[in-house]
This record gives structure tokens, C-alpha cells and sequence, in this order.
């Protein structure tokens, strides 16, 4: 009930009633709806519209998780990146956007059963767990910033990672200090309240000592901080650009073929790292932006909203991966090519023709033998020696050769070949020189 002006939503079927039977006023006070700030019109969402608004986070949410864990797990498990100040910012970033992901797949169920949101089976205190920790979100675009930061000081300023990581032992606190310092400031002013898709800051005007000034603390601990982050990330990644561009001048001078490449692959990077950071906060930014002004949201917004914000940890999750990606495709197309290779240096390469041919034969054989052992290794070589040692009984057949095992060891002593390992590629020398003896 609303002010006396009936039922506006039966609570167990989830249908709107008939809203044209009510007066506008009941509408204008948006009292069930704080951040739909629904009007008449408003009112007439189709039950399969907030069906949409009340799951879609949920998909959404879940492939954000996904993508942080996989950063989380990758960093984690290797030691290397653990002492990598790149790979520290993306494991802190992707850890603060896993519990978000996880706020936004919950979605409507934390909001307190029967306030209006179709699935809302919560609490005030699960709303209010659900409104602090989507509060906290806040760090994920501070640590966006930090990256872009980090971009510009090992491009433009040559920096190493010695010297990033003192900055780094600053940043993390500076990060955790501000984040859950406006989150805990939120608790007492008590506007974390029912915002129709989650809980977050919002009104609750069916309790008066609840989300006053909502609005305000929407930009004071919020969207301030993020515009702000967004125009500064903008403008480093400008000067990445820029300063990679001069390097491309100067290369072109000392005719260097890396400058060009060097441009692109950066130019690429700080495209795609600012159109992600846009693409996930242009329709939560428009829906404030429209709301502030009391104009009418249309339903368009809404969706995008909680389709695109929970998906921040899965953008950065692809940005994160694509060099990997990148660099496994490239390593695979080396190895597959030295593979082919080395099966093509270890086929015996000569053909048997005649007795008289057989001495010039013989050699280039040897000369096979000798290079598919330089190539080969492990296995291999064992395989390829038989290989050698079959071209070698061949050769002793076709000229009639009977050598028996006291004239074998008469030729390796005439050699001076003592040691008790001899190699396929020895006996092939005894029997060449058995052959020049025998004419």
C-alpha cells in the first residue's frame, strides 16, 4: 500500500493491477520503486521486462566471475608473476570484481521479501550486506587506473619493476583505505536500501530514518570518484599513444621495422583497455544521469544496465588472456614447424644405385646419417641410428661382403676405435673401409 492509495502490486502473483484506476500522485512518490522512480507509464513494464531485469545479472554476473578467477588463478599459480607488478594489479583488481560479480549475480534475491523485485526472498541485513560490498566496487576502476598508470611509466618513462613496486607498496592501501573507508561510511547513514535490480545506495521511504539524500551520496561516493577515474584513465592512455608515436619517428630515422609494430600493438592495447572501461559504465552513467534530471528512463537503459556492468571482470578477463592467447598461438606454429623439420633431416636421404656408385653413395649417406644425428635427439637419435645401420647391412650385401666378427674386430682395431660404446655411425666407417679392402 501506498499513502492510502491502494495496492499497487499483488506480492503473490508479482502482476501489476490495473494502474490507471489509481491516481498519478500515487505514482510520482516512487515509493516501491526508488531507483525505477516509476511513473504511470513506468508502470507498465510487462511481467517478462522485470523478469529480464531480475535474471539477466545473474548470467552476466557468473561470466565475470569466471574471468576473474581464471586472472586470480593464473597469477596464483605461477611464481613468476607473483613477483610481477602487472600481474599484482590485475590479481587485486580481479579480486575485488569476484565479489562484486558475485553481489550482481544474486541480483534481486538479498532485497526483503515482498518490497516489490520479482525473486526477492532477503532481509533488511542482506540487502544491506549486498549494498556495502556493491559500494566497494569502487576499487576495480582505481585499480584500472593504477594499470594505466603503469602502462604510461614503463612506455613514456622507461620505469622497472623494481621501481614500480615501491609505488605498488603505497598504492594497495591507498586502494583498500578509500574503497572500504566510503563503504563503512554508508552503514550508519543507512542508504543501502531495495534499488529494484540489487541493493545499493537508494530510498526507502516506507522507513523515513532510511536513504535520506540518496541521490546525493549516489555522487559524492560514487559517480564523482568514477568520472573522475575515467577522464584520468582517458587522458594516460592518450599519452601512451602519443609517446609511442614518437617512438615510431624516431625509429622510422634509424630505419628500425619494430617501430611501426610497436605503435599498433599499443595503440591496439589502450583502445581496447578504454572502450571495455566505457562500454561497462556508459549505461549506468546515462540511467544517473537521467534519473538526476526527472525525466522518464526508458526500458532500454534498465537492460543494458545490468547487462553490461556486471561483465566488467569478464572484459578485463579478455584483455588480460589475448596476449597469452596470442603467445601460445605463436609458440604452437614454432613447434609444429621444428617438428616438421626435424622429421625432414632425420629421413635417410640417399638412394642405393649400383656397385659402381656405391663409394660416393656410401658418403652422402654417412653425411645424412652424421647431420640426422646433430638435429635428432632422444628417441630419435636411436631411431634414426638404426635407420643408418640398415643403409649400412644394405650396402655390404649388394657387394658380397662376408665379414665375419674376428675380421670386425681386426677393422675397429685398425681404426683404433677402443671404446666398448661404439655409435651406428663407427660401424658404418669399419664397413666402409671393409668394402675399400675387399675392392
Amino acid at each position: 500500500r501506498d499513502a492510502g492509495c491502494g495496492i499497487i502490486f499483488d506480492v503473490t502473483t508479482d502482476a501489476i493491477c490495473n494502474p490507471s484506476s489509481y491516481p498519478s500522485s500515487c505514482y510520482l512518490s516512487s515509493s516501491l520503486h526508488p531507483l525505477l522512480h516509476l511513473s504511470k507509464s513506468d508502470m507498465a513494464l510487462s511481467l517478462t521486462q522485470r523478469r529480464a531485469l531480475a535474471i539477466a545479472p545473474k548470467f552476466t554476473g557468473l561470466l565475470s566471475m569466471i574471468g576473474s578467477g581464471i586472472i586470480m588463478w593464473d597469477v596464483l599459480s605461477n611464481p613468476k608473476k607473483r613477483k610481477q607488478t602487472y600481474s599484482r594489479i590485475m590479481l587485486g583488481m580481479s579480486s575485488f570484481d569476484f565479489v562484486l560479480s558475485f553481489m550482481y549475480f544474486l541480483s534481486t534475491w538479498p532485497i526483503p521479501a515482498g518490497s516489490g523485485p520479482l525473486y526477492a526472498v532477503g532481509t533488511m541485513q542482506s540487502c544491506t550486506f549486498q549494498g556495502f560490498f556493491i559500494q566497494l566496487s569502487l576499487a576495480v576502476p582505481m585499480y584500472n587506473l593504477f594499470l594505466a598508470a603503469h602502462y604510461l611509466l614503463v612506455i613514456e618513462y622507461e620505469w622497472s619493476d623494481f621501481q614500480l613496486a615501491k609505488i605498488e607498496r603505497l598504492v594497495h592501501p591507498a586502494i583498500f583505505t578509500f574503497s572500504f573507508g566510503i563503504a563503512i561510511a554508508g552503514l550508519p547513514l543507512k542508504i543501502y536500501n531495495n534499488a529494484n535490480v540489487w541493493c545499493w545506495i537508494a530510498p526507502n521511504p516506507s522507513d523515513p530514518s532510511r536513504g535520506n539524500n540518496a541521490n546525493i551520496y549516489r555522487w559524492a561516493f560514487y559517480y564523482v570518484e568514477l568520472w573522475s577515474i575515467i577522464f584520468a584513465i582517458s587522458v594516460i592512455m592518450l599519452l601512451v599513444v602519443f609517446s609511442v608515436k614518437r617512438t615510431e619517428v624516431r625509429a622510422s630515422y634509424l630505419h628500425l621495422a619494430n617501430g611501426s609494430s610497436m605503435t599498433q600493438q599499443t595503440r591496439r592495447q589502450a583502445i581496447y583497455y578504454v572502450s571495455a572501461f566505457y562500454i561497462t559504465w556508459v549505461f549506468p552513467t546515462t540511467l544517473r544521469i537521467i534519473q538526476t534530471v526527472g525525466a522518464k528512463v526508458p526500458y532500454a537503459i534498465f537492460l543494458c544496465t545490468v547487462i553490461f556492468l556486471p561483465l566488467q571482470g569478464f572484459w578485463n578477463s579478455i584483455l588480460y588472456l589475448k596476449p597469452l592467447y596470442l603467445q601460445h598461438r605463436k609458440a604452437m606454429k614454432k613447434r609444429k614447424s621444428k617438428r616438421r623439420s626435424q622429421h625432414e633431416d632425420c629421413m635417410p636421404q640417399a638412394s642405393i644405385t649400383n656397385k659402381t656408385s656405391l663409394e660416393p653413395t656410401m658418403n652422402s649417406t654417412k653425411r645424412s646419417c652424421q647431420s640426422s644425428t646433430e638435429v635428432c635427439n632422444g628417441d630419435e637419435i636411436h631411431a634414426n641410428n638404426n635407420e643408418c645401420s640398415e643403409i649400412s647391412d644394405i650396402f655390404v650385401k649388394n657387394n658380397d661382403i662376408n665379414a665375419n666378427d674376428n675380421a670386425n674386430v681386426g677393422a675397429v682395431d685398425k681404426f683404433d676405435v677402443e671404446d666398448n660404446d661404439v655409435s651406428e655411425i663407427d660401424e658404418f666407417d669399419v664397413v666402409v673401409a671393409m668394402a675399400k679392402e675387399n675392392g
